[in-house]
């Protein structure tokens, strides 16, 4: 289990947390990519579907994005949280967390302000998430959203990625 201190640094002022982003260092997404990148090389789909497959797009070209996808130092990934210089540049969540003196929106009495406001209608899933962090307190609150991170899950979508091994 990850250490609480580490923890809170992967929390956004918004509530997201970053140790369970898809796009947090390629966490998730570049390893489905991989996966995906594996899948069609081991069946052999650069070898016939360009010929036979009825594509109607540039299948080296798809292949080359892919690639793209499965570094998770591509560019198109976070590399720091929030809080530590990441996230979306000139972010209002997180000016107005810093100016309001919260670590998180959810502390703040002005919850849910206009900046929040508009994140809610792209998240409105962190709306529950509220209600999840007043119940349990911000320690516990917490520690639940780095174990569902360490086990893969990913808030965008509601899912776990985790690899199964069966021997």
């Amino acid at each position: 289990m990850m250490d609480i201190h580490e923890a809170k640094k992967l929390i956004g002022y918004c509530g997201i947390n970053c140790g369970g982003c898809g796009m947090y260092r390629g966490r998730i997404i570049a390893e489905v990519a991989d996966d995906l990148r594996e899948l069609i090389e081991t069946h052999g789909y650069p070898e016939w579907v360009p010929e036979f497959g009825g594509i109607d797009f540039k299948f080296a070209e798809f292949q080359r994005g892919l690639a793209y996808f499965t570094k998770g130092n591509s560019g198109c990934y976070c590399q720091e949280p929030c809080k530590d210089g990441g996230g979306i540049p000139d972010c209002e969540i997180k000016k107005c967390a810093e100016e309001q003196g919260v670590q998180i929106c959810f502390q703040c009495s002005d919850y849910p302000c206009k900046h929040f406001s508009q994140f809610l209608k792209r998240h409105p899933e962190i709306a529950k998430e509220y209600e999840k962090f007043n119940k349990l307190g911000s320690e516990e609150w917490i520690e639940i959203q780095a174990q569902k991170a360490e086990k893969g899950y990913c808030l965008a979508t509601g899912k776990y990625y985790t690899k199964s091994y069966v021997e």
